[in-house]
């Protein structure tokens, strides 16, 4: 079989391994260069393994297999990457804010709390990327924590406005403290992600 481990051939006895996540993890190990990195892309046979694939790695038999292609990068330099994409989310999730507060407040409140609920489950999506690098980009650790937290109270308060059932309220919320706060978010993220950029790697 030809392994492939970022464009590089390998030569390895790969007859050992029993699926395509042992395989992986030789390679890795074999090249190990002292840098914690992270698989993000692999190749069997030229057709690429969707995200969900590289998650069920030991599900894949190497039967047949003729050529496995891996990639993967510095376990910093994707936590970066996931910075920026959740920078831009961050504009995404404020554009969704403004129709939402049209909505709440031109008494279309059944459409606004459909958008509201994507809205809170983007949310779920920024904090799960913060709680991913924070342990990988400790320098920004605790901006990224101190930005989050800033924003909980207010989406506290947000709960409480859709128990009252107050849309003029839950729109207020939403324009004049959490869409700022959002948007403060993706500012410290992409801050992040460039001085980061910057700060030695470990060994």
């Amino acid at each position: 079989m030809d392994l492939i481990l970022n464009g590089e051939p390998q030569r390895l006895d790969t007859s050992d391994c029993a699926n395509l996540a042992e395989l992986v993890s030789m390679a890795e190990t074999a090249s190990a260069e002292g840098e914690a990195s992270v698989v993000v892309a692999v190749e069997v046979d030229g057709e690429a393994l969707s995200p969900e694939a590289l998650s069920g790695l030991e599900q894949h038999s190497l039967d047949g297999v003729a050529r496995v292609e891996i990639e993967r990068r510095p376990t910093r330099v994707v936590a970066r990457s996931v910075l920026r994409q959740g920078a831009d989310y961050c504009g995404q999730i404020d554009a969704a804010i403004d129709q939402c507060v049209l909505h709440f407040r031109t008494g279309r409140s059944d459409r606004g709390n459909e958008l509201l609920a994507d809205v809170t489950d983007s949310l779920t999506v920024l904090t799960g990327i913060t709680m991913s690098v924070s342990s990988i980009l400790e320098a920004s650790a605790q901006s990224l924590a101190e930005v989050q937290s800033d924003l909980f109270p207010w989406l506290e308060e947000m709960v409480q406005a859709q128990t009252d059932k107050d849309p003029l309220r839950i729109a207020d919320l939403l324009e004049y403290e959490i869409k700022s706060r959002i948007e403060q978010w993706g500012v410290v993220m992409r801050a992040a992600a460039e001085s980061e950029g910057d700060a030695p790697l470990s060994s």
